[in-house]
């Protein structure tokens, strides 16, 4: 797979192509992270994972959190809670990948006051560890 991968898809796409394969076959759902019912891929050989992860919940977040806090609804406040303390987890396995999370690209970017919380209670989360 990992040949016919590289000779079809471009050398970043054969990258994602095989953690999405990779993440399949581990039974890593992004969905059963965020609700806690499993924990972010640690393992040094599961880094192409954590990365395929994490831009799917960078995805989501950008999907899903409004640019303004004041609209947000029950179960967006709840993922916006969770997500901060997944922020933490996923930066104590690789700093970089979570700054991937954050930082804004041409594409997306998370929402200002979400980022501003994260800055804010990074602290806090990391003191209950």
């Amino acid at each position: 797979m990992e040949i016919l991968a590289s000779g079809c898809l471009s050398p970043q796409h054969a990258t994602q192509f095989r953690a999405f394969v990779k993440q399949v076959r581990n039974h890593y759902v992004l969905s059963a992270i965020i609700n806690g019912g499993q924990k972010w891929p640690s393992a040094s050989e599961d880094r192409d994972m954590l990365y395929f992860l994490a831009q799917s919940f960078k995805a989501r977040l950008v999907k899903e959190l409004p640019p303004d806090k004041n609209n947000l609804s029950g179960a967006v406040h709840d993922l916006a809670f969770r997500a901060k303390a997944l922020m933490k987890d996923l930066a104590s396995i690789s700093l970089e990948i979570a700054q991937i999370v954050v930082s804004p690209d041409r594409d997306s970017a998370l929402p200002d006051w979400f980022i501003v919380e994260v800055i804010r209670d990074l602290p806090r989360l990391a003191a209950k560890k």
